[in-house]
């Protein structure tokens, strides 16, 4: 049964495929995509890991823990997939996600906040003190710093890091499309709706605050 979206929701849903695209181009193409069961983490409650979030559950993930500093991000990556939220700045990260799992860490892991040199050190402790094997780590976000990997890690535990950019390719945006019409609506992501005269000061906005998630622009 498809989605009986709002008259006024189908514009908008349009504008969230790009940002989903990203996220399934990370985790389905260049993760290698999940086992029902698996369990994973994406860290950053962007546009790009909340829709994460959403295509992970559908595909049958059995825990998906967001781990995001911002409540109001976590309660909507909470409401769209995930099961569990860390906030790193209140909590140790990589004791959480051990203590969510009941030690076993996660098969897979996305980087989507832009920030290795903080995140990565836990990553690697989950993936070392976890019993999980063969875990992936998608590096979605961009940065120019250097991620700390202890190559013995990924070795002893045989792990990977793959690295994922951009959407297109291999059927991605008719996928995300048809996963959208037949039920992972993502609308709510849309928070802000704007006209082209305030574009500007929007897209401003946006490089620092992040109290919207996606705005929307509409033509009026």
């Amino acid at each position: 049964m498809r989605t009986n979206y709002k008259e006024a929701d189908i514009f908008i849903a349009g504008s969230l495929v790009e940002p989903t695209c990203v996220a399934y181009n990370a985790v389905i193409e260049r993760g290698g995509g999940i086992k029902p069961g698996d369990r994973a983490v994406i860290l950053g409650a962007g546009p790009v890991g909340i829709a994460a979030c959403a295509i992970m559950k559908r595909a049958g993930a059995s825990q998906v823990i967001i781990s995001e500093t911002q409540q109001e991000r976590a309660e909507m990556a909470l409401a769209l997939g995930a099961d569990h939220h860390v906030n790193p700045a209140k909590e140790d990260f990589a004791d959480r996600v051990l203590e969510i799992t009941n030690g076993m860490g996660a098969d897979l892991f996305m980087e989507a906040t832009g920030l290795p040199t903080i995140v990565y050190p836990g990553i690697e402790r989950v993936i070392w003190e976890g019993r999980t094997l063969l875990s992936t780590v998608i590096v979605t976000a961009r940065a120019e710093a250097k991620m700390p990997v202890t190559g013995e890690v990924l070795q002893v535990r045989k792990a990977r890091i793959v690295g994922a950019q951009g959407h297109s390719g291999h059927g991605n945006f008719p996928r995300v499309i048809d996963c959208m019409a037949t039920g992972m609506n993502l609308t709510r992501m849309s928070t802000k709706k704007i006209g082209l005269e305030e574009l500007p000061e929007n897209i401003l906005k946006l490089q620092t605050d992040r109290s919207e998630c996606k705005i929307t622009y509409v033509a009026r």
